[in-house]
This record gives structure tokens, sequence and C-alpha cells, in this order.
């Protein structure tokens, strides 16, 4: 697979919720990546039959229709813990985009996911990719941790996996490493206190994903995504400082989850879509991004079955309270943030509407040339 020498060839590992779109539109207007494909995971914040629907009506509605690999990938995690996100949160995810009571756009029935599915093209990515692609996960790491299993040869291929999400707790910040079954036992209703929802709803694939020798791990990690805040007014008063104005479609995309979810303002933040720009500022080595501190960790998630409130804890510790413990794996953290700064790179690119991953034809995709090439080696 030839990629552009001049950019970042990235997969995004997506479940579709809002955030991810988000996310999804900030990178296609990032001139150093190309979105070399988008798979979707099913087994978390939208239902399986709209995650890859939601992802190709999205790229439709910016004018980037057929352009980039979109392909379905697993609906149930590697472990379930019992957790599953509320219809009622499910379907407001589900219906953002088209909903009369929220964005209530007109979508294109007739787009088509690529012929492979998700772990397959994951895989044929990497493979043949003449340098190392990234993977940005916006959701659950099932996908991720299947193409690992079916095919171990591609992990040297990944450069960097970007996490949104993870925990990352020192073992002296809990007050207590005993279980308690009285504060939460398998299977859970609700998710464990503090753990990272693209993490709990599949904790295994997580440490398939981390054990299994990928050389460089980056978290954007959920308690540090609480730092930036999808605040209306602050998003109003940088458009006017920056003489910016967007599509009626985009603002309301970017303003609208409180109202179509029926939440608080104050419940918002930018989530997924940090974690995009994170991976912008490492892979160009920006020094005045929004990420304003790093850090180096080693960590793990409690798997035991026996764990109760532990289950699905992320736990990091480099020192004497963690010399015990095996299996640790080596992340980057962002750990402190600007959110001006932040808002800033978000807006302007986003304006731009300059689609840098949506310039190849459909004849040229990665996904619909392979398929040419086993056709004619009556192999499709």
């Amino acid at each position: 697979m030839s990629t552009n020498t001049d950019r970042h060839p990235v997969i995004i590992d997506t479940d579709a919720d809002i955030d991810d779109l988000w996310a999804i539109q900030y990178l296609i207007n990032v001139p150093t990546v190309d979105i070399v494909a988008i798979t979707t995971v099913g087994s978390g914040f939208s239902t399986p039959i709209y995650s890859t629907s939601n992802i190709l009506s999205f790229l439709g509605l910016l004018n980037c229709t057929d352009r980039i690999p979109v392909a379905s990938g697993e609906s149930l995690s590697s472990l379930s813990s019992g957790y599953q996100v509320a219809s009622t949160i499910l379907t407001g995810i589900d219906t953002y985009l088209t909903s009369p009571n929220c964005l209530n756009q007109s979508v294109d029935i007739f787009l088509q996911p690529s012929p492979f599915e998700a772990i397959e093209l994951i895989i044929f990515i990497l493979k043949y990719s003449q340098k190392p692609v990234d993977i940005l996960a916006l959701g659950p790491l099932t996908n991720i941790a299947a193409a690992i299993i079916r095919d171990r040869s591609i992990v040297p291929k990944i450069g960097t996996l970007y996490l949104s999400g993870g925990q990352f707790k020192s073992l002296s910040a809990y007050s207590s490493l005993t279980p308690n079954p009285s504060l939460g036992v398998y299977p859970y209703m609700s998710k464990t206190t503090d753990s990272s929802e693209n993490i709990f709803l599949d904790v295994l694939a997580a440490q398939r994903v981390d054990d299994s020798g990928i050389k460089n791990l980056v978290a954007m990690p959920s308690d540090v995504q609480n730092q930036l805040p999808a605040n209306l007014t602050q998003i109003d008063v940088m458009l006017k400082k920056l003489n910016i104005i967007l599509t009626p479609f985009v603002y309301k995309l970017i303003t609208s989850l409180a109202k179509c979810g029926n939440q608080s303002e104050s419940d918002i933040f930018w989530w997924d879509n940090s974690a995009a720009q994170l991976m912008v500022q490492i892979q160009n080595n920006v020094s005045n991004g929004f990420c304003t501190q790093m850090e180096q960790v080693k960590s793990l998630y409690i798997l035991s079955a026996d764990a109760d409130q532990l289950f699905g804890q992320g736990i990091n510790d480099s020192g004497q309270n963690g010399a015990h413990i095996k299996g640790l794996s080596n992340y980057k953290i962002c750990t402190e943030t600007n959110s001006d700064v932040f808002l800033l790179e978000f807006l302007s690119k986003i304006q731009s509407n300059q689609l840098y991953s949506c310039k190849k034809s459909y004849e040229n995709r990665f996904d619909i040339k392979l398929q040419r090439c086993l056709r004619n080696h009556g192999l499709g």
C-alpha cells in the first residue's frame, strides 16, 4: 500500500460516538494526517447496526463520500463484564445526525462499507503498508485485539497506538486494594468507579493489546479529558475572537450533544476528540500544543474474576509498591492540558474544510484496489 511520505497514515478505530465524529472531522482537515481507514466496533457507544452506517453518513455530510474505507467490525466484547451502555444513551447517539429533534439531516442510504470487515482491513493495511501505520483507538479495543490475535506479524507495522481513555492511577492512590463484594460483583450492571469506559467495555481486549509488543503506546486518560469541557460560551467566544464562521451543520454538530442527549452542558467534554489532537501533537513534535505535560508510566488493568469493585481498574506504579506486579506496559500519557490551545486548534482546522484525507477517488482506495486484485486472481 503506497502512502504519502509527507503524511502520517492512520487507522481510526471507533465506536461512532458523537465525540468520535468531532475527532474524525478534525483529523480529515489536518494536512499531516492520512486517514487510510475507519473501522467501527459495535461493542461501545453505538449499536452495531448504526456504528458503520453513521460513519458513512457523516462522511457523506462532510462531502467525503466514498473517499475513505469504512469497515464494520466486532459487535461483542472479547470478555463481557456484564456492563452495557443504557439504551436511552445509545438511541440518542444512534439518531444524533438524523433525528428531527437533533441535527435533522437527510443522509444517503446507498452508501456502502468496505468489502472487507474491520479486522481483515486492519491486517491488510498493516501488512502492505510501506511504512508504520498509527492507530487511533476511540472505542473499546476489540477490533485491534482481534486483528493482533489473528496475525501477530502486524505488530511491528504499528507505529504508535493512541488510546482515548484509560485509567492510570497509582497504587498508592487506592484507599484499599482488597476486593469488597459490597461495592460491586460480577456481572457489573454499572461501570466500576473511576474506571475508563473504553477499557471497561472490553478489559480483556485492552490487556491483549497492551501486552502484544506494540512499541509505542500513548493515552489521553479519561480523568485528563475532563480538563477539557465542551463549553458553549467558550466556543462562541473563541469563534468570535478568531473571526471564524462555521456552517450551520458543523456548529450544531459540536454544540448540540447536551441538548440532544438531555444532559447538562457541564457533563460534556471533548473526550475522544482530545486523543485525536494529542496524536497530531506528538506526530508533529509540537512543543506548544494543548497537552502541556506528559509522563511515562507502567500500567495494567485488573482482570481477576474475584476483584469485585477493582475489576477493570487501571493501575500504574514503577516504584517499590508495584515491584511484585508482572505484565506492566509502558505508556506515555498526557497529564495536563490547556483548553484554549485545544479549542483554537480544533476550530481552526474544522473551519478550513480542506478535507485532506478525502482526496482519493473510490477506485484508488486501497481496499477497492485490493478487492480488484483478489478477483483477478480468482480469490474474490
